[in-house]
């Protein structure tokens, strides 16, 4: 029963982590997911050496670990967009400022008049 304790206090932490992470996103902070997968990983390795029965016990509580992986990964591509349109938009306005400089550049000097 130890280790069914165990997994179940993992699975309640990683839950916690995934909602402080989407807490961050929200706020516009940067996040780290470095550790994340193997954790998850060594929690699913651990619920496979489980008893059948205790499996089933903390199904649920696993189902609900991947829709909050699946909200975190939905948080972060709608970041992922916004971000890509500010880049977007900070590209065509170098673009701009750019023709507009090398046009400006480009302006052929009166001879005769010496102040230009």
């Amino acid at each position: 029963m130890s280790a069914l304790r165990d997994i179940q206090t993992q699975l309640d932490q990683t839950s916690g982590v995934i909602e402080r992470f989407r807490s961050c996103i929200a706020e516009g902070s940067v996040i780290d997911l470095t550790g994340l997968d193997q954790r998850i990983e060594g929690m699913c390795d651990a619920i496979i050496q489980l008893p059948e029965d205790q499996r089933v016990t903390v199904k649920a509580t696993l189902i609900g670990l991947i829709d909050e992986l699946n909200g975190l990964v939905e948080l972060l591509s709608q970041q992922q967009d916004k971000v890509s349109e500010d880049l977007k938009g900070v590209a065509s306005r170098q673009k701009a400022v750019s023709a507009y400089g090398k046009s400006t550049n480009t302006t052929k000097r009166d001879k005769s008049d010496p102040a230009k």
